[in-house]
C-alpha cells in the first residue's frame, strides 16, 4: 500500500512539474510574441535594405483584390492558400519603385488568379497605369509569358520587352459571358419559384425562370462586352504599336496563336525559355553570388514593407493628425455581419459610424467592388454614407470591377464618383423571389396544413406558392422599392427623375457609358479618388494619414504567415534555388470548382429579410 501511494505522489509531482514547464514555455513564447508584434507594429519586420540594382519581381500568381488581405498574403488563417495583394499595395509599390534608386528594372511573370471579382480589368487598368509611370521614369519592364490568359496579356503588353516560351501559346480572342439556367432542373425536382421584378433589363431571376437569355439581357450584355473589349483592346494595340483595326483582325483570325506565330505578328518581342529569360535579367541587375542569380526583391515583400510603414503610422502615440479613410466595400451585399468576401450591412454601417465619430477623419474614399445584393443592407449602408455628408465629411466613390445595383445604391449620395472604363455599373432595378417545396414534398408523401389569423400571415412559407393576392402584394413592394431607388439616384446625382428612369430599367453600363449618362463624374481609379478626397477636404499638399477599413491583418496573423513559410522571399535562379514563380494553379478541375462555388455563393447571398434585392444578374467571368 505504501508503494502505491509513493507511485501516486511521484506521478502527481511529475505532472505538476510538467505543467509548470509548459506554463513557463508558454509565458516565454508569449513574451517573444509580444516583442515580435511590437516590432511589426513599429515597422521593424521587413526592414532589410534592398540591394543596389535589384530587379523588382512581380509574380502575377496572385489575386489582386481591392481590400487588403486580412490574414497574410497567403490567407493563412482562412486556409484557402490563395495569394492575395491589394490594389493599393500593388500600385503604391510600383510607384515607389519608379523613384527608388535601388530598383533597376521590373520583371513580370506568372498568371493572374481571377477568383470571383479579383484581378478585374478595372484593377488591372490601374496597375497598367502605374507600370506606365515606372517606364516613364526611365526604367525597363520585362515580361515572360508561357500560356497567358487574356488578362495576363493585357497587363504585360505594357512591358518594354515581352517574351514567350517557345512551347507556349497566346489567346487574344476577345470576351464572352455565359449564363446558367436551372429552370428545368427546379421543375424536375419539384421546386417552384415565383418572381417579382421591375426593369426590362433586370435579368437576375432569369436563371431560375428561363432556359436561355432574354432578348433584353442579350442586348445589354453585347453592348457591355463590346465596350469593355473596345477599351482593353485599344490599350493592348497601342502598347504593341499595332493599329486598332489590325489588332482586331488578329483577335478574329484566329485569336489563338502558337508562340512562333505570336512573334511573327508582333504580339510578342522574342521567344525564350525561362533560363534564357533569367540570364537576360542577370545582365540587367546586379549579380547575387549567394543565390547565383540577379539581386531581386519580390513585389509582395516590397509592398509589405511600405504597407507596414503606413500601418505603423496609424498606431502608437504619434498616430494623431488628419486622416483620410479608405473603406472597401467588396463582395455581395448581405444582411447582418457578413462573412469573408461579403459586405455585411451591419458591419459596414458600424465601420462608417466609427469613422464619423473620429474627429481626425476629414474625408472618406469608398471603394466599391460589388454586384449588389440585399436591398435592406444596401439602405443601411447608404444611410451611414449620408450621415457622413451631413457631418460635412466628403465622400468620394471609386468604382472597381463592379459597382452595380446595390453597389450603385450605396454610391449614389457621394460627393463624387470615379469609375474605370471597364467598370460594370448601373443595374438600377429591383427583384424579389419566392421558392416553394410543395410539389417535391407532395411527391414524397409529405403534406402541410396551416392555421392563421389573417390572409397574409404565412406569406413567407416555403410550403406553397404565393396566391394571386400575395403575388400582387409582393409586386407592389418591389415597385415601391424601385421608385425609391430611382428617387435616391435622382437626388444623389442631381438628375431628373424621368432621366434616371430612362437609363435605369435594371440595365448595366460600362464606366464610359455610365459617365455619358451622368451616373459617374469622371473616369479614374483609386488614386484619383484619394486625390479628389484631399481636394474636397482641403488637404492637398498637407500631411495626413491614410487609414483603411476593414483594417489590415494583425501582427499575429503576419507571424502565423511567417511560421507557415509563406514569406515570398525565394529568388528566381538558374541554379536550382526555389523560384518566386509558383505554379499558376489553373487546372480545369479547380476552375470548374470555382465556377460552381461562385454560383453557390450567388444563391447563398439571398438573405434579405424582405426577400428584395438590388443585385447584378451575374458576375462576368472573362
Amino acid at each position: 500500500m505504501r508503494f502505491f501511494w509513493k507511485t501516486v505522489l511521484a506521478n502527481l509531482v511529475a505532472t505538476l512539474i510538467t505543467v509548470l514547464v509548459v506554463v513557463m514555455v508558454c509565458v516565454v513564447a508569449f513574451i517573444i510574441l509580444l516583442k515580435v508584434m511590437a516590432g511589426a507594429a513599429n515597422g521593424v519586420l521587413h526592414k532589410e535594405a534592398v540591394h543596389s540594382k535589384s530587379v523588382l519581381v512581380f509574380d502575377m500568381n496572385v489575386a489582386i483584390t481591392d481590400a487588403p488581405p486580412h490574414a497574410g498574403s497567403r490567407d493563412f488563417l482562412s486556409g484557402n492558400g490563395q495569394s492575395r495583394l491589394s490594389l493599393y499595395d500593388v500600385v503604391t509599390a510600383i510607384n515607389n519603385a519608379a523613384t527608388d534608386d535601388q530598383i533597376s528594372a521590373l520583371y513580370l511573370s506568372g498568371s493572374l488568379d481571377t477568383d470571383s471579382a479579383a484581378s478585374g480589368y478595372a484593377a488591372l487598368h490601374e496597375v497598367r497605369q502605374a507600370l506606365e509611370r515606372f517606364k516613364a521614369a526611365g526604367k525597363k519592364i520585362y515580361a515572360y509569358l508561357e500560356q497567358p490568359s487574356l488578362k495576363d496579356y493585357y497587363l504585360t503588353t505594357v512591358a518594354n520587352e515581352v517574351s514567350i516560351n517557345p512551347f507556349g501559346y497566346l489567346s487574344i480572342d476577345g470576351l464572352s459571358a455565359e449564363s446558367l439556367f436551372v429552370r428545368d432542373a427546379l421543375q424536375k425536382y419539384g421546386v417552384g419559384v415565383q418572381v417579382t421584378k421591375v426593369g426590362k433589363y433586370k435579368s437576375a431571376t432569369e436563371m431560375f425562370t428561363e432556359t436561355h437569355m432574354s432578348d433584353a439581357d442579350r442586348e445589354q450584355l453585347t453592348q457591355l462586352l463590346q465596350g469593355i473589349w473596345g477599351s482593353i483592346s485599344t490599350e493592348m494595340a497601342a502598347s504593341r504599336k499595332i493599329d486598332a483595326p489590325a489588332f482586331q483582325k488578329l483577335a478574329n483570325e484566329p485569336g489563338l496563336y502558337l508562340a512562333q506565330d505570336a512573334l511573327k505578328d508582333k504580339l510578342v518581342d522574342r521567344l525564350a525559355y525561362l533560363d534564357q529569360m533569367i540570364k537576360e535579367l542577370e545582365d540587367v541587375g546586379a549579380y547575387d553570388e549567394d543565390n547565383d542569380t540577379f539581386y531581386q526583391v519580390s513585389l509582395a515583400s516590397y509592398a509589405k514593407r511600405l504597407a507596414d510603414k503606413r500601418h505603423a503610422a496609424t498606431r502608437g502615440p504619434f498616430a494623431g493628425g488628419d486622416k483620410i479613410a479608405v473603406v472597401y466595400a467588396e463582395g455581395d451585399i448581405v444582411d447582418g455581419g457578413g462573412s469573408s468576401g461579403e459586405i455585411g450591412g451591419d458591419q459596414m454601417a458600424y465601420d462608417l459610424r466609427s469613422i464619423r465619430g473620429d474627429k481626425d477623419v476629414k474625408a472618406v474614399v469608398l471603394r466599391v467592388n460589388s454586384p449588389g445584393g440585399s436591398a435592406y443592407a444596401s439602405e443601411v449602408i447608404q444611410r451611414e454614407v449620408r450621415n457622413l455628408e451631413e457631418k460635412k465629411i466628403p465622400v468620394v466613390v471609386s468604382m472597381g470591377t463592379y459597382a452595380a445595383s446595390g453597389g450603385y445604391w450605396i454610391s449614389a449620395y457621394s460627393d463624387y464618383i470615379f469609375a474605370e472604363p471597364t467598370t460594370v455599373t448601373g443595374s438600377i432595378g429591383v427583384f424579389g423571389m419566392k421558392f416553394n417545396m410543395q410539389q417535391i414534398a407532395n411527391d414524397h408523401g409529405v403534406a402541410f396544413d396551416t392555421v392563421k389569423t389573417s390572409p397574409f400571415s404565412d406569406m413567407d412559407t416555403m410550403t406553397r406558392p404565393w396566391t394571386p393576392d400575395e403575388l400582387k402584394l409582393a409586386q407592389s413592394l418591389v415597385d415601391n422599392l424601385y421608385d425609391q431607388f430611382i428617387t435616391k439616384v435622382s437626388e444623389g446625382r442631381k438628375l431628373k427623375y424621368d432621366d434616371v428612369a430612362q437609363i435605369a430599367q435594371g440595365r448595366v453600363w460600362s464606366g464610359l457609358d455610365a459617365k455619358s449618362k451622368g451616373l459617374v463624374n469622371e473616369i479614374g481609379g483609386l488614386e484619383d479618388a484619394i486625390k479628389k478626397a484631399e481636394q474636397l477636404a482641403h488637404l492637398s499638399g498637407q500631411k495626413y494619414t491614410l487609414v483603411e477599413f476593414p483594417e489590415r491583418r494583425t501582427p499575429f496573423e503576419a507571424l502565423a504567415q511567417s511560421l507557415a513559410g509563406n514569406d515570398d522571399s525565394s529568388p528566381v535562379s538558374q541554379s536550382g534555388a526555389p523560384s518566386l514563380i509558383a505554379p499558376a494553379g489553373r487546372d480545369a478541375f479547380s476552375t470548374s470548382l470555382r465556377q460552381i462555388e461562385t454560383q453557390w455563393n450567388f444563391v447563398r447571398s439571398f438573405n434579405d429579410p424582405s426577400g428584395l434585392y438590388a443585385r447584378l444578374p451575374y458576375l462576368l467571368q472573362f
